[in-house]
């Protein structure tokens, strides 16, 4: 390869040679202006059959190509047709809301180009909230809905410390009414509380009580008048209900500019699909509205509880976030099922009564608006984007991802998405329509279309006054016969269905004096005459592999602007070099930050990146990424940090050192990093700062500087005498305790001694109490016997 570049470079012969090799293998015209820049096609139809079609400019010409004829790529475009500013929401209009910034551009992609497109995103302040409570209503819960109803005005203040703009919106559930969820006795199913010797209301599935409304005492009446329920499992219907709230937009009236969020009540598990079939609820769950007009969920007797898929796309596209606020005995399973819901659930812990429902609503909605997450709907075409971001750190450096953590309101977020088209999926100019949006709301969207420049202006009627016969199953496409589909073929007469007929042309797929005399080269297969090549192959004959690919961008020969695949290698444009055109030849990656010689003067640039050379004097080989220190010598560019560093720490840098981003953060040390150490006195104390620094990688930053560790001591005569004042209350603790412990010894032993000698004492005057076994007592006894009969003597 390199002998390829080194021979461009000396030879122009050659150089036109590889333009030509890039392009005369191409037999249609979208190939032809995809395969480089300088690929032209002449779509004369009496062009002359023995000259390659697809060619040069100026090769065409001498070949006689007309020159209104020659199809030359497509202009790029880049048009930005709606760029609103940034718009907080406005007293006059609660819709009129701009918070992400262009909002509609129009551009155009060629096969292996990327384009970058800047966006910001600022969360507006005000955003108008739906806040849907979503409650369990069965008999365990009856004191969490009184204490609902106590909250009255402290809901209002609450609501309105998070946003000027809310509504609120009420609903409960039980669960289905079927056995075995519910008793299917009389008595039972007209009042389930009959064994809590309490009247409730018969059980069902789902009630929508109350739509959105700004009206907070028509909320609280409405959940005052609620009645309880009850069912024989600890699992209810959540699923169910959280469906029909979501589905029944219109009945509950969700707003299509405005923040949704259903926080739900509950102290049980939840049923899942597949658990209504043992109640005879067979009909997979269609994920539709259908409230009866007193807001009852009446189907659900009918439709099987929902999957959590399901429920995970209703979310997704009805951009709707829960709060589970679930009681202690049951959290780790919400825990659980928020791990499958993640990108739109919150799990909050409840107390036993809802007494801290207020607090778990403003701990919610604070983690749900703090995450910004962008998504798009490319899918399956052909332009694939990624995106990069400064999540609103002012000068920090983009990373990629899409989702940011931690924003609050006034926050702006820079984005950049980069659209590549890898290959084009059919040689013809197409519009792919891209909808960036950010992921919880959705109402705000960055809308692109994109056009994809694939083909070309002559492939529709634009030469039909042209005549040229062509023969049977083909016709006219850009100055050729192009057999119709299901044909092949010099002359388009062979089916490719016909596999007789294909193996007859199997010989105009092998290539002239090859080696191996293969179809195709042994890497596609021949159909009717013509190679289809496997994937990674390319050529007339499949003779050409893939070229090598880039690391930085994954890109063939780097893409467009570095280099093109010929036949298996890569010719790179000026100014690059490499197997995959991803060596720049030019030489500032590898010129420390502040300024100074390639290298710091100790080695050479390759490849953006710096090879360090030994030192004369020493023989000791230099190392850093810009060779900038040895084993024996200080790193002299952590001179070019130290002054920013200190005036950070000190708050007293002026406009000349808004040069890098300081972050007290401890992070793994990256290839690039150079370590330095600052020494301040600070507070009378002397502090080490372990820093280290990296070339930015942002316009906007020359250099990113990480603090990792802070050792702050005192200084030496200081250290001194503070160790020698520990040592001495070390020894003067030391003895107090050995006092202490002899003290307590002798304190213990005359404890026991002393209770040995009462109980001795004890022992002896019982002792002197007994009577003496020698000793005969002079009192005799005598006892009349228990059967003599004493009345008679009475």
């Amino acid at each position: 390869m390199d002998t390829i570049n080194d021979t461009r470079c000396s030879h122009p012969s050659d150089e036109q040679m590889l333009n030509k090799l890039a392009c005369i293998d191409h037999e249609e015209c979208g190939a032809c202006l995809s395969a480089a820049s300088h690929c032209r096609w002449c779509a004369d139809p009496y062009y002359s059959s023995a000259a390659p079609r697809c060619n040069d400019d100026q090769s065409l010409v001498q070949s006689g190509c007309s020159q209104g004829l020659i199809q030359r790529p497509a202009f790029p475009v880049w048009e930005v047709l709606a760029n609103d500013s940034l718009q907080d929401v406005s007293a006059e209009s609660l819709e009129h809301v701009v918070q992400i910034q262009p909002q509609k551009i129009r551009l155009s992609l060629k096969p292996r180009e990327t384009i970058k497109v800047k966006f910001s995103f600022r969360p507006a302040k005000n955003y108008p909230l739906d806040l849907y409570y979503l409650m369990d209503l069965t008999w365990s819960m009856k004191d969490d809905k009184d204490t609902l109803v106590s909250l009255g005005d402290a809901l209002t203040v609450t609501l309105k410390n998070l946003t000027d703009n809310f509504r609120v919106g009420f609903g409960s559930f039980a669960d289905k009414p079927l056995m075995p969820y519910t008793s299917v006795d009389a008595k039972r199913k007209a009042n389930p509380c009959a064994m809590e010797e309490h009247a409730c209301q018969p059980t069902y599935n789902y009630r929508h009580h109350l739509s959105l409304t700004t009206k907070v005492k028509d909320f609280i009446e409405n959940v005052n008048n609620s009645a309880v329920t009850a069912n024989l499992d600890n699992a209810e219907a959540q699923l169910d209900a959280l469906v029909q709230a979501i589905a029944c937009e219109e009945r509950v009236g969700w707003s299509p500019h405005s923040r949704k969020i259903v926080i739900l009540l509950t102290d049980g598990s939840v049923h899942t699909a597949g658990d209504g079939k043992l109640g005879g609820a067979t009909l997979r769950n269609d994920g539709e509205c259908h409230l009866d007009d007193y807001g009852y969920y009446a189907d659900s007797i009918i439709f099987d509880y929902p999957s959590l898929a399901q429920v995970y796309r209703l979310l997704d596209n009805y951009k709707v976030n829960v709060i589970f606020a679930v009681t202690d005995s049951v959290k780790s399973y919400y825990d659980s099922l928020h791990g499958l819901l993640e990108d739109f659930t919150y799990v909050a812990k409840l107390e036993s009564d809802s007494s801290n429902i207020l607090k778990l609503v403003k701990m919610g909605y604070e983690d749900i608006v703090s995450v910004v997450d962008f998504e798009d709907d490319s899918g399956d075409g052909p332009v694939k984007v990624h995106y990069f971001t400064d999540c609103g750190v002012k000068g920090g450096s983009y990373i990629e991802a899409t989702r940011c953590t931690g924003v609050e309101y006034g926050m702006t977020l820079n984005y950049e998405a980069h659209l590549t088209l890898d290959a084009c999926p059919e040689y013809k100019t197409m519009t792919q329509m891209i909808r960036i949006s950010e992921n919880q709301l959705g109402q705000d969207s960055l809308q692109l279309e994109v056009e994809v420049q694939c083909g070309c202006e002559c492939e529709g009627d634009q030469l039909k006054d042209l005549s040229l016969t062509c023969p049977v199953n083909s016709h006219l496409v850009c100055g050729v016969c192009q057999c119709n589909k299901g044909w092949s073929g010099p002359s388009c007469d062979c089916s490719i269905e016909d596999a007789a007929a294909s193996a007859a042309l199997e010989a105009q797929c092998r290539a002239p004096n090859a080696s191996r005399p293969l179809a195709c080269s042994g890497a596609g297969d021949c159909v009717c005459g013509r190679c289809q090549c496997d994937r990674g192959f390319s050529g007339r004959y499949c003779q050409c592999a893939s070229c090598d690919r880039s690391v930085e961008n994954g890109m063939e020969c780097g893409g467009v602007g570095r280099g093109i695949c010929i036949c298996g290698q890569c010719a790179c444009e000026e100014g690059w070099s490499g197997l995959a055109c991803d060596c720049p030849a030019a030489t500032n990656a590898c010129v420390p930050p502040g300024g100074g010689d390639v290298c710091s003067g100790h080695g050479d640039c390759v490849c953006g990146e710096c090879q360090c050379t030994a030192s004369e004097e020493s023989g000791e080989k230099y190392s850093g990424m810009f060779c900038e220190t040895c084993a024996t010598c200080e790193n002299p560019l952590c001179a070019n940090a130290e002054p920013c560093v200190g005036c950070h720490l000190n708050k007293t840098c002026d406009d000349l050192c808004t040069i890098g981003a300081l972050n007290y953060t401890v992070n793994d040390l990256k290839s690039g990093d150079i370590s330095c150490i600052l020494r301040q006195e600070r507070s009378g104390q002397e502090c080490e700062y372990k820093y280290t620094y990296t070339a930015g990688t942002s316009s906007m930053v020359a250099m990113e500087i990480v603090i990792r560790s802070i050792e702050c001591y005192q200084p030496t005569s200081a250290r001194i005498m503070t160790s020698a004042l520990v040592i001495m209350a070390c020894v003067v603790a030391a003895g107090l305790v050995v006092i202490l412990g002899v003290k307590s010894a002798q304190i213990v032993s005359d404890r026991r001694a002393y209770a040995k000698f009462l109980k001795e004492a004890e022992e002896s005057r019982k002792n002197m109490q007994e009577l003496n076994p020698l000793y005969i007592s002079p009192i005799s006894e005598f006892r009349m016997p228990e059967a003599y009969n004493r009345d008679k003597v009475d």
